[in-house]
């Protein structure tokens, strides 16, 4: 009784703990997919909500960026009276952008939102509707703003309730708005009736905290996912290491090459516009020398000249003619800032000619000339690859955080990774220490150019990468700005570090409230690849999970009493039939299950890889790309992938030696790594968004959401135990197994134990669904899953009786017996003994329960 008592305490607490989560919500997908992939939320799917004499309905939303911003955010369906309400986003320049319709007409409910509400974006807003039966008034509230109107809903009726895309209760719409919805409530007379926080979970069902009733998601998506998840938005390709500015004023970025122009890339229309050089020329030297000065210009520098050259945006003209192409920059990797006093440019550290620097140099503006800046207290040591980043709270102070340096600037005496802080007050000059801190895990990683402090919540983010190869990666590193107390978070960016010739940084993009990172690597000669990824901010650092939707801050004393003492009792009638020897018996539910015989698997502009039937690639216009793997590449591919795939782990060079390369010397085998590594990338770029990345210890395969990979498919459908009440799902798994084993075009040792694990988990979970299937009911479905059974196990007996016993039930007893005859030859020449059933005992036995 003791373990029990403790049992049920800690379930109490698990209960009372709730979840606080502010990144939860569903993310609506919308005209960004095909109508068929779009997401709906149906809160009536197990029944309409009672309604009497009044209700309201509350929730938080938010909207994001697309370039057309319309669509049905709920509708409500009343069914005594037939009547329909429709609450309608559009924002087109136009009154209004928010707007109710009830049974195709409009009302006064009609909202315009301010400029701030339009054009930022990714902020959540409180929406409320009040509706009175009785008087037949009813209220929207939008941030604050309430607008009123008088329609004509009956009392006492039942209501459907839905967000997005649902074809149910009479409608029939595809217009989903880019938006994403949180904290549902549905209050009633009597107070709160329904909760949905909608927090994060990889099914398609979401229980309110009240009553536990349940919704049906339709192609979810989660904001949570969206806050840990870097996006690739951007790839750009030069033949020469660009200068990269970016504008905060007008939200664009200005990639400068020296002889052919400035390419401004504006992230919210988004459009990409060639500046070609009507006269003059910028400084151009391979480090990042170029800023947005206090009045808007684009400028470049140098250290040799006292030549600042401005860039006449309108007119794509330079006030210079000055060529600095044949200079080695003195500065590499330096921070840099706009003076918070007289906006006057500042750089800070960085290394050059073998040494490294703590200094602050302005910029004269008037005489062009660099002066140092002196500063007391204390001053960090020597370094480059830092990050900087302003505070948000006071304008003059700046954070300083990371880097690889050395106490003497010397680079000859050796290097070492700083894992420190310093808080640099440019008003006050006076430079303070806060913390120090140690590495996390066994690599040496530096930071990018810059960092996004908040002081609200007393944090800093920048991203790092680690110094142990160059094939590396960007990770999210959030830090204390009191203590040293950090961490990586979020998913990984694939970064090519190779010292002056590369680049990377973190930018806030404020109208749309996300992280951007900027890298740029040389693929090649002449070949410069830039490419910017998004993230929604703040990041999150949960990890993903299933989650229940039972936790809350208003969790329900009413659902709290329910249900504690039936748990407690549920406990104490199991505990007391162990006590008395009687076995708790539980039975498999019988589920139907429909399958069609259709392409299941939509994989339309999107690059396949496939391996089930043997291994295949295609890119997105359906090119077959099989032919350019060798077979080391080909090998060297499924290495990683299957590693991958595998709980996202990876392979380590070493065991990627061993496989490969076990009988070359070390030297030797990197360098055969190297070679066919770099092959494979080429390869993969004319596949989709599919890289490989190292981020010290592994390498991976990432895949976008362009690529269709079958085995992936099938490793996350199994992670869901074969759920067959998913249709669509079932179907699309069927259709990948029915195209043959798992790579049975590749025979390689260490691919052996792969593909028995794999078949052996296909077997066991579709021996399972034949014994939860009806065979009166599902002889089509059961004979298309024994086929599969035999396909990667040819002596598999579930499928052999299900075959013959269904055959025999339609009346084919010759095809049955003759599957039965050809099955007891096969299981005699693997086994060399006879099988010892009949064809009458299979055909009479016992399938279902």
């Amino acid at each position: 009784m003791r373990g029990i008592f403790i049992f049920f305490s800690l379930v109490l607490l698990l209960v009372l703990k709730g979840s606080a989560n502010e990144h939860r919500g569903l993310f609506f997908q919308s005209k960004d997919v095909s109508l068929e992939n779009r997401t709906g939320l149906d809160l009536t799917w197990k029944g309409p909500i009672k309604i009497e004499t009044s209700f309201s309905i509350e929730f938080e939303i938010s909207f994001r960026a697309q370039e057309e911003r319309f669509g049905y955010i709920l509708q409500l369906n009343e069914r005594n009276g037939n009547h329909h309400l429709e609450l309608i986003y559009n924002v087109d320049g136009n009154f209004p952008d928010l707007f109710i319709v009830f049974d195709k007409m409009e009302t006064g409910l009609q909202m315009a939102f301010t400029k701030d509400e339009i054009e930022l974006l990714n902020r959540w807003y409180k929406l409320r509707l009040d509706i009175n039966t009785i008087s037949k008034e009813v209220s929207m509230t939008f941030n604050g703003r309430t607008v009123s109107d008088t329609i004509n809903l009956s009392s006492s009726s039942k209501l459907d309730w839905i967000f997005g895309v649902v074809k149910r209760y009479g409608f029939d719409n595809d217009e989903v708005p880019p938006m994403s919805v949180r904290n549902i409530r549905f209050f009633d007379q009597n107070g709160l009736k329904y909760y949905w926080p909608l927090d994060y979970t990889n099914g398609t069902t979401s229980r309110d905290s009240v009553q536990g009733k349940t919704a049906a998601i339709i192609n979810p998506d989660w904001v949570e996912v969206q806050h840990q998840n870097w996006q690739h938005l951007r790839t750009f390709e030069f033949t020469e290491m660009p200068q990269v500015a970016f504008n905060k004023n007008s939200e664009s970025f200005y990639f400068l090459e020296r002889g052919k122009g400035v390419i401004k890339f504006d992230l919210n229309k988004p459009a990409v516009t060639n500046l070609e050089y009507k006269s003059g020329n910028p400084l151009f030297e391979d480090a990042q020398q170029i800023f947005f000065d206090k009045d808007n210009n684009l400028r470049t520098f140098t250290d040799y000249k006292s030549i600042v050259p401005s860039f006449n945006e309108t007119e794509s003209t330079w006030d210079n003619s000055y060529d600095t192409l044949a200079y080695l920059p003195k500065y590499w990797h330096h921070n840099s800032l706009l003076h918070p006093v007289d906006s006057a440019f500042v750089a800070v550290a960085g290394y050059g000619f073998f040494t490294y620097f703590n200094t602050f140099r302005k910029l004269n503006d008037k005489t062009k000339k660099w002066e140092e800046l002196q500063f007391k207290g204390d001053l960090f040591e020597p370094r480059y690859l830092a990050a900087l980043g302003q505070s948000q709270y006071d304008k003059n102070v700046y954070y300083l955080f990371g880097g690889l340096g050395n106490k003497t600037g010397k680079q000859i005496l050796g290097k070492e990774y700083f894992y420190d802080l310093y808080k640099i007050d440019f008003e006050a000059g006076y430079v303070m220490k806060v913390w120090e801190g140690i590495k996390i895990g066994d690599d040496d990683y530096t930071p990018v150019n810059s960092m996004i402090v908040n002081d609200k919540d007393n944090c800093f983010y920048t991203l790092c990468f680690s110094h142990h190869n160059n094939e590396t990666s960007l990770q999210l590193l959030k830090a204390d700005l009191n203590k040293a107390d950090y961490r990586f978070i979020g998913s990984k960016i694939p970064y090519h570090f190779y010292d002056i010739k590369s680049f990377a940084d973190i930018y806030k993009w404020e109208s749309q409230n996300k992280l951007l990172a900027l890298t740029i690597h040389e693929a090649s000669e002449r070949k410069y690849i830039l490419n910017i990824y998004s993230l929604y901010y703040p990041p999150s650092e949960t990890k993903l999970s299933k989650a229940t939707s039972i936790a809350d801050e208003e969790f329900s004393l009413k659902y709290l009493f329910f249900v504690i003492p039936a748990l407690i009792l549920a406990g104490l009638v199991i505990f007391l039939k162990r006590k008395k020897g009687i076995k708790v018996v539980t039975t498999k539910p019988q589920v139907d299950l429909v399958l069609n015989n259709s392409n299941a698997v939509e994989t339309d502009g999107k690059g396949r890889i496939l391996t089930f039937g043997g291994f295949q690639v295609f890119n997105k216009k359906g090119k077959d790309l099989t032919f350019r793997f060798s077979p080391t590449l080909k090998e060297l591919f499924l290495l990683i992938l299957l590693n991958t795939i595998d709980g996202n782990k990876g392979i380590s060079s070493k065991n990627i030696q061993d496989y490969l390369w076990p009988d070359k010397p070390n030297g030797k085998a990197k360098n055969n790594r190297g070679v066919n590594i770099k092959k494979l990338r080429l390869i993969l770029e004319d596949i989709g968004n599919i890289s490989i990345s190292y981020d010290g210890s592994y390498w991976r395969i990432n895949l976008g959401d362009d690529i269709f990979c079958d085995i992936d498919y099938i490793k996350n459908y199994y992670s869901d135990n074969f759920d067959i009440t998913k249709v669509g799902e079932f179907n699309k798994m069927m259709f990948i197994l029915k195209q043959g084993k798992f790579l049975n075009n590749i025979e390689n040792e260490w691919l052996d134990v792969i593909k028995d694990e794999i078949s052996g988990r296909i077997v066991s979970r579709l021996e399972e669904v034949c014994e939860l299937l009806d065979i009166r009911k599902n002889e089509k479905e059961l004979l298309g899953i024994s086929d599969v059974l035999f396909t990667f196990d040819e002596l598999n007996e579930t499928a052999l009786r299900f075959k013959c016993t269904i055959l025999s039930n339609q009346g084919k007893h010759s095809l049955a017996k003759e599957i039965y005859d050809h099955y007891i030859i096969l299981y005699k020449n693997i086994y060399d003994i006879e099988f010892d059933q009949s064809f009458k005992t299979v055909v009479n036995s016992k399938l279902t329960t």
